[in-house]
């Protein structure tokens, strides 16, 4: 199974992002939420609230961005774990795979939520993009905090990959917490920001294709993932990102009974393929509706419900724009990126056509 592609983690990417626009929809409908709600404490809260809190519990989209780091570190560690040669021309290899599969479709999104957001009067400048674009400020695209740690993390995983060569399991561990400790130190205080708040989810993930992983994969009985499931949306940090992390260690070896047909239907590698775009593109018509809709006493006042229905909305709007710019912006680019480092052809894992 080395060269075979894990079709089952696209499919969880998809419906990830799609968790994400959720909770995001309803907490643009009203802000305070997060503090007054989501990290208030249960005493505090009426019944509306409560359920609202829930209901983010269940739709929790910081735990969704947490398995997006899990199984980039998972994904990417597993693609150095191929490579041969030196480690200098690896790092060289990986890093313009890498800009190829992020940046376009990046650039392409900004110039996009750029041009609609000036239209709607939001004040948008040359600087804002080129701040956006070399992902040191997020005014034009706040989701985009987390490519900066996508950006950042192949140093981290090469660093990783070198212990791993060295030292396999022991290497990699040495080289990880070594790294980890780095990030504590208060010379680091204000950078690196996304990857210091993202970090345990790469090093997590990249455990997940070495022995490690496979070793907790196989002593977790293969209906646990649902127990997983359950228990990792009740936890916190950082109990909550191991469980995501055997979430995916048990998918990743197709020990989930049950949801590995689910993950590799048609739809859900649809969405799993289009999840980068999707991620990017939903923001645009999340900004746009939430500006229009928090006019309305009515909106603000129902965010749980009124919410559900924006991201349906939004959902809806998002997926035909993320479906053209996989097909005509991610994939040829991303061929492109591989066929300058001599890897063979991508794949796509669905079909070129949208499933009815």
């Amino acid at each position: 199974m080395a060269n075979e592609r894990k079709i089952e983690l696209d499919g969880l990417r998809g419906y990830a992002a799609i968790v994400v626009v959720i909770y995001h929809s309803i907490l643009g409908l009203d802000g305070t939420q997060l503090d007054r709600i989501l990290r208030g404490a249960w005493s505090n809260l009426g019944p509306y609230e409560a359920a609202t809190k829930i209901f983010f519990k269940v739709f929790d989209g910081e735990l969704a961005v947490t398995l997006f780091f899990i199984l980039s570190g998972a994904v990417l560690f597993r693609s150095l774990m191929r490579e041969d040669g030196g480690l200098g021309g690896i790092a060289g290899k990986f890093y313009v795979r890498r800009f190829f599969r992020i940046y376009p479709a990046l650039l392409a999104c900004l110039v996009v939520c750029g041009l609609a957001f000036a239209v709607a009067g939001r004040g948008v400048t040359m600087q804002d993009f080129v701040a956006n674009a070399l992902l040191y400020d997020f005014k034009i695209n706040g989701a985009t905090w987390t490519i900066n740690a996508e950006m950042i993390a192949p140093v981290f995983l090469l660093l990783c990959y070198a212990g791993y060569r060295v030292g396999k399991e022991w290497g990699l561990a040495i080289v990880a917490f070594g790294l980890m400790y780095l990030l504590t130190l208060p010379q680091f205080d204000g950078y690196l920001v996304s990857f210091r708040i993202s970090w345990l989810g790469f090093a997590l993930g990249v455990l997940i294709p070495t022995r490690i992983g496979e070793m907790a994969a196989s002593i977790l009985p293969r209906w646990s993932w649902a127990a997983v499931l359950i228990v990792m949306i009740i936890l916190r940090w950082p109990l909550r990102e191991i469980c995501i992390a055997l979430l995916v260690a048990t998918i990743y070896y197709r020990r989930a009974d049950g949801i590995d047909t689910f993950l590799s239907n048609r739809i859900s590698q649809f969405l799993g393929r289009i999840s980068y775009s999707f991620y990017l593109f939903n923001v645009l018509f999340l900004e746009l509706i939430c500006d229009r809709l928090r006019q309305y006493p009515w909106a603000v006042a129902h965010p749980l419900e009124t919410g559900v229905c924006v991201a349906v909305v939004v959902t809806a709007c998002t997926i035909p724009v993320a479906y053209l710019s996989w097909a005509y912006i991610e994939m040829p680019f991303n061929r492109l990126g591989h066929r300058l480092t001599g890897r063979g052809r991508v794949v796509p894992a669905v079909p070129q056509s949208v499933p009815l």
